[in-house]
């Protein structure tokens, strides 16, 4: 509400008793106004005059608004603390900031002006969430699918920018593994002899697990390591090495037979039954050196995917069961596993495009 008199009214008044001209009763009803409003003029004004008055004035007001910057600084240095430089680098951080500086007492105006940002912008309704709906939904699900992929495969998967599925990744805080640095490892070149097209090297190994009952189980991994595609993987509680011969002789009915074949040392690839049956097919054997398996980087890559992917995952009561499920893997992992080294194309893909383009046609008959 507006004041009746103003302060140099009040002085004036003030004045006017102090010339004993009028006693301070005749002023005061004079001016309407109660001898208690008079006297407390006089305990705030006494002795001024009207340009002192004024002077008051202005040291007031400029008092009050420098409490009021005061506090307003106050509530900005208080809502802003949770809110570092990086948050408020993008939009919705500075509507965050907007919202907190709201919720403090300050009108989104001033909001806006000490954050250097439109109304317009503060105000907006965003539409992304809405159109991320349906996508989340589907992330959501492949993650129950595919609970092993990254963000980067699972692009792939879905066929959706990798862009996209990263920001929907952090938003719906899935686990992202943390980046491990590759090691570079001394030695011989892992690709002597080169891998340059299907059928040129192959590489096996041997991976071990156990059954619910705590038996052995033993897997031979074949890997071609152009396509990455997995020839076959056999499980067997033991494997000898006419076991590794009789698996050669099959793959090669149905894929062909390769230049080279990249092993390890043990004692089922270097049994002589095995060396002669190679030098009989004319092929010829890559050992790597003892102790570095790196040297076989392919096939241990396989192995751990394998492992990752279904072995820690499944527990197997019978060594049926285990055919059944490994053999399942395998063909998901050659005809729809996204590979990172091939584009994110499954591997049978990639042997079909050789296969259209150099007339590679497998033998189908076993």
């Amino acid at each position: 509400m507006k004041k009746r008199f103003t302060d140099e009214q009040v002085v004036r008044i003030l004045r006017e008793a102090e010339s004993k001209q009028e006693s301070i009763r005749e002023v005061c009803k004079r001016h309407n106004i109660t001898e208690q409003t008079f006297f407390r003029w006089r305990n705030k004004f006494g002795g001024m005059d009207v340009a002192e008055a004024k002077r008051l004035k202005e040291l007031e007001s400029e008092n009050a608004k420098l409490k009021r910057m005061l506090a307003e600084q106050l509530l900005v240095i208080e809502g802003l603390k949770e809110f570092t430089g990086k948050k408020c680098d993008i939009p919705s951080g500075r509507r965050a900031a907007v919202r907190a500086l709201i919720c403090r007492g300050i009108s989104e105006r001033r909001a806006c002006q000490i954050l250097g940002l439109s109304r317009r912008v503060s105000s907006y309704a965003l539409r992304q969430p809405g159109k991320d709906r349906a996508q989340g939904t589907r992330l959501m699900d492949a993650t129950q699918d595919v609970p092993r992929f990254g963000y980067r495969r699972m692009a792939a998967w879905l066929d959706v920018g990798e862009a996209r599925v990263r920001r929907l990744w952090r938003s719906l805080g899935l686990h992202q593994p943390r980046k491990r640095p590759r090691r570079r490892r001394s030695g011989c070149d892992m690709r002597l002899p080169g891998a340059v097209r299907p059928n040129s090297v192959w590489s096996y190994d041997f991976v071990h697990d156990q059954f619910v009952n705590g038996r052995v189980l033993k897997m031979r991994c074949m890997l071609d390591e152009h396509t990455r595609e997995c020839l076959a993987i056999v499980p067997a509680s033991r494997l000898r090495s006419q076991d590794v011969i009789f698996t050669l002789s099959r793959l090669m009915r149905l894929y062909g037979k390769p230049e080279h074949i990249r092993s390890d040392n043990g004692a089922e690839f270097t049994a002589r039954s095995v060396m002669r049956w190679l030098r009989d097919e004319a092929i010829g054997p890559a050992f790597i050196a003892p102790g570095k398996p790196w040297q076989n980087g392919f096939v241990e890559s396989f192995n751990g995917k394998l492992r990752d992917e279904l072995l820690n995952r499944e527990w197997f009561r019978t060594l049926a069961e285990a055919k059944v499920l490994i053999e399942a893997w395998r063909q998901f992992y050659n005809e729809r596993r996204p590979h990172s080294a091939l584009g994110y194309r499954p591997p049978a893909a990639v042997r079909r495009e050789w296969s259209d383009t150099d007339n590679i046609t497998p033998r189908l008959t076993a």
